[in-house]
């Protein structure tokens, strides 16, 4: 009964954030707006240019054109709930090299959650807009396949922002390393968005290791292709590992963490 109360405690207080962040971003509606058209169009773009491979060539190594409608609906819309949700993610290196975790580790929320969850990228919306329409225009799945696909993308939005999480707490060991996180960060997104059948022996192997793409395209096209119990329980055991890595992790780096004796107040 207490881990549910937390729990809805803190989808209350994630809830509240995504709120009020959204809100803050949409004071200039128009930028937004544009913004988020924008990042649809880009998406679109993508897709319109996997549409036209696979008009040429209907069958590409056992591949459709509806698997990957579902590829990047999955990644799109996993990664646009990340940004949203858990925008402030990728500022955590620049956080840490700059002192500036000192403006949360005094208040009684978890500090890792509380800087993730304290800004958005906004554009990001284009991202969930665009899978959201793919997926149901595209795919017509049933009414039980948007429910195993809103779960999916869920997780997968956890493996982007825990991900995330470990490249910029590894600030605390080696210094700054936000070229580096954001560039391994841009490799498991594009990874994420070509066939997993294009990759083989160790560089696949990776792709279900160090950079954990095949959790993001591989495991949820094969469920929502023909769903089984072994590979949800396989998405959900990758998933919280990864997770708790990163947040190992970041509890790690704290103990090495430097204050930069900065005095400051989250609005």
């Amino acid at each position: 009964m207490l881990f549910i109360k937390k729990l809805v405690s803190m989808l209350r207080f994630i809830g509240s954030y995504t709120v009020a962040n959204t809100q803050a971003a949409m004071e200039y509606r128009t930028a937004f707006v544009v913004q988020v058209l924008t990042l649809l169009a880009s998406d679109s773009l993508w897709l319109f240019f996997w549409w036209t491979y696979f008009h040429q060539f209907p069958l590409t190594n056992g591949w459709q054109i509806t698997d990957v409608v579902i590829l990047w609906a999955v990644s799109a819309c996993g990664f646009g709930i990340s940004a949203t949700v858990f925008g402030n993610a990728r500022q955590l290196a620049s956080l840490i090299m700059n002192g500036g975790l000192d403006a949360y580790l005094g208040m009684p929320r978890y500090a890792l959650l509380h800087v993730c969850v304290a800004a958005t990228n906004p554009t990001a919306w284009g991202d969930i807009l665009f899978a959201i329409g793919a997926y149901i225009l595209l795919v017509h799945p049933s009414i039980i396949h948007i429910a195993v696909f809103i779960i999916l993308v869920i997780m997968v939005s956890f493996i982007f922002t825990a991900f995330l999480v470990i490249l910029c707490s590894l600030a605390f060991f080696l210094g700054n390393t936000e070229g580096m996180a954001q560039q391994m960060f841009n490799a498991l997104i594009s990874f994420s968005t070509y066939p997993m059948d294009i990759f083989h022996g160790a560089v696949r192997l990776l792709l279900f290791t160090l950079v954990p793409a095949g959790f993001i395209s591989f495991i949820p096209l094969q469920l929502l292709r023909h769903f089984t119990w072994p590979l949800f329980g396989a998405m959900i055991g990758g998933t919280v590992l990864i997770v708790l890595t990163a947040v190992g992790i970041f509890e790690l780096g704290l103990r090495r963490y430097e204050s930069g004796n900065l005095l400051g107040m989250q609005q």
